[in-house]
């Protein structure tokens, strides 16, 4: 598992993208009376739960390699970054799976 920094990078513009349009979609079919429509509001919730599951798989795979380099690192300061980049890693994935079970709360 052997990924260039770009790879990375990548993979945080998709999560922070995937996370985005959720949100917007949260706030367009969810908050406001468009939600009304059950059809429309379904296969959205539906999209809304794909979209957040991806990020959560992105963010775990990037914890992984930021483990990685955490071990591979040769400074402390840098290990330690690296550190509390994984715990806030953690964190992002906590309230991303927080976002999820409020997409299946509507759903019933």
């Amino acid at each position: 598992m052997d990924l260039p920094f770009s790879q990375l990078t990548e993979n945080t513009k998709k999560a922070c993208s995937c996370s985005a349009i959720s949100i917007f979609f949260i706030i367009l079919f969810i908050l406001t009376p468009l939600s009304q429509f059950m059809l429309t509001s379904m296969i959205v919730k539906l999209i809304i739960i794909c979209l957040l599951s991806y990020t959560i798989y992105l963010n775990y795979e990037q914890g992984k390699y930021m483990k990685i380099l955490s071990q591979n690192s040769q400074s402390n300061e840098v290990q330690s970054q690296i550190n509390m980049n994984i715990v806030c890693n953690y964190v992002f994935s906590l309230f991303i799976g927080l976002m999820i079970l409020f997409v299946l709360r509507t759903f019933f």
